[in-house]
């Protein structure tokens, strides 16, 4: 029987969950500096499910997430609001990149769906009063990322992943079953 410092922490069977907050604007928002946006808070679960792929081992899981924004028109009282949902299937191949028996690294590409709801307060005197310019929809989504986990205990530690899916850079707390 193989030691886990020989397989690395994840191998076949393994399932990691990361809660994570993501950092960055993302879906392509562009007002410049008067946009707002809430961390992107994510949930995402993970099961090794094929080792003996070259060095590394597969693993497959999901991601579900939250990401809002606002944005306030200067010199109006006109605000407008996306609210966006987001559910991603994910693969990922993990290798033991630096032989370090607290350390996952990993690289992986989601497709998914991601939903939105819009919603602005717009008014118009020549409309006769408010204007509802609200609107809601899914859109396919695609990302690539890579990734590390560092464990502190043998089950509980930290993760990064820098890449796109949900966030350019995601940061949280990993544990391991």
């Amino acid at each position: 029987m193989q030691t886990q410092n020989a397989v690395g922490l994840f191998r076949k069977g393994t399932t990691m969950v990361n809660l994570g907050i993501g950092l960055g604007l993302g879906y392509g928002y562009g007002f410049g500096g008067s946009l707002k946006s809430t961390p992107a808070a994510s949930l995402s679960l993970e099961k090794g499910i094929l080792d003996g792929i070259g060095p590394g081992v597969i693993g497959i899981g999901g991601l579900i997430g939250y990401k809002g924004y606002h944005y306030d028109y200067p010199g109006t009282d006109y605000k407008a609001q996306w609210n966006n949902v987001i559910m991603l299937v994910r693969g990922t191949y993990h290798y033991d990149l630096l032989q370090n028996n607290k350390l996952d690294t990993y690289a992986g590409v989601s497709l998914g769906v991601r939903i939105e709801r819009y919603k602005d307060t717009y008014y118009s005197d020549a409309l006769g009063g408010r204007y509802d310019n609200s609107y809601g929809g899914a859109n396919a989504e695609a990302g690539i990322f890579i990734g590390a986990r560092y464990f502190l205990t043998d089950n509980i530690g930290g993760f990064a992943e820098a890449g796109y899916d949900m966030s350019y850079l995601k940061l949280g707390l990993t544990a391991r079953f």
